[in-house]
């Protein structure tokens, strides 16, 4: 990494490691998961080894709506160690008229299936990734009221909690993040951040399911390290790094903004040799002997968890 100032520096990036396809990526605990074809797919990178989960048979996929919604979060419980995958499935007919919803979990263990979990949560539409703190967890969804709610899923009791947005988070606005902070689940909106330099951030008590609100505004010095975003140019937020800072990235030109709310101050890292404006990875299956082949998912998923903390992969 180079350095022409103390705001902004550059990347080259080693891009030599499987890469993969698909989207909605989520990581916890040094494994990966993303979803090709309505499937969820593991990857641990400290092993380069991945699998893919069977699949359900929901009969919401066999309905003749227009709309078929699948999005995968994943999920530790710190008491018992045990990784959960959970699956949220929705129907609708329109996008106003969201009509059932179905939730399916995967414990990953020898044995492991898909069952469904009985819920009492209205239809909804997941639109962020998911976080997992503390053994619950939360994703920002839209239900029938066209309004923004936290979903909290309890990764052992696997019972589903539901708190309301704060108002003022804009309904139909792409520039806003969900992140953690500080240990909290909280939203994180940048949708005014090129024009005026001002971010907010609400942070949510789960216990009393409070929100507060804070009011970020960039420093006149690192003003400029925004002003080459338009609307044409998507900036998403991909998580929180160390020390709560946000990570803002732009893929053309394509540089990442790492965001420290605590000290209010923004950093900007160049990322060189990028030549396509969408970076789309694929994942390549570890190869194995058929002496070690594993005889199913569950020990590949149990051999490569066990290869990553040897590795010191999920230590912290």
């Amino acid at each position: 990494m180079s350095s022409s100032s103390s705001a902004e520096s550059s990347l080259e990036p080693d891009l030599t490691f499987p890469g993969m396809g698909g989207y909605r990526m989520v990581s916890l605990r040094g494994l990966i998961v993303f979803t090709i074809c309505r499937k969820a797919c593991i990857y641990n990178p400290a092993t380069r080894q991945s699998l893919t989960l069977p699949t359900f048979k929901s009969n919401l996929f066999a309905q003749q709506e227009p709309y078929k919604h699948v999005h995968y979060f994943f999920g530790h419980d710190p008491v018992l160690d045990q990784y959960k995958i959970v699956c949220s499935v929705m129907i609708a007919s329109s996008f106003s008229e969201m009509l059932f919803s179905e939730f399916w979990v995967f414990v990953l263990e020898p044995g492991g299936f898909w069952k469904r979990t009985e819920y009492d949560a209205q239809a909804h539409l997941p639109t962020r990734q998911g976080l997992c703190i503390n053994g619950v967890i939360y994703y920002l969804a839209f239900n029938h009221t066209r309004r923004y709610h936290v979903y909290c899923f309890d990764v052992r009791s696997e019972d589903i909690r539901v708190i309301q947005a704060p108002h003022a988070v804009p309904q139909f606005c792409t520039s806003f993040g969900f992140i953690e902070h500080g240990g909290k689940p909280a939203i994180f909106d940048y949708s005014r951040i090129t024009e005026t330099g001002v971010s907010e951030l609400w942070v949510l008590e789960v216990d009393g399911g409070i929100w507060s609100r804070k009011s970020l505004v960039l420093k006149l010095c690192q003003k400029h390290l925004v002003d080459d975003i338009d609307h044409n140019k998507k900036l998403i937020v991909h998580g929180t790094g160390e020390n709560n800072e946000v990570i803002l990235a732009l893929t053309c030109p394509c540089y990442l903004l790492y965001y420290d709310l605590m000290k209010n101050d923004v950093r900007k890292v160049n990322i060189n040799r990028v030549t396509t404006p969408h970076v789309c990875i694929k994942v390549e299956p570890a190869k194995t002997s058929a002496a070690s082949k594993p005889q199913s998912i569950v020990d590949s998923y149990t051999a490569s968890l066990e290869d990553m903390t040897a590795q010191g992969a999920l230590d912290g």
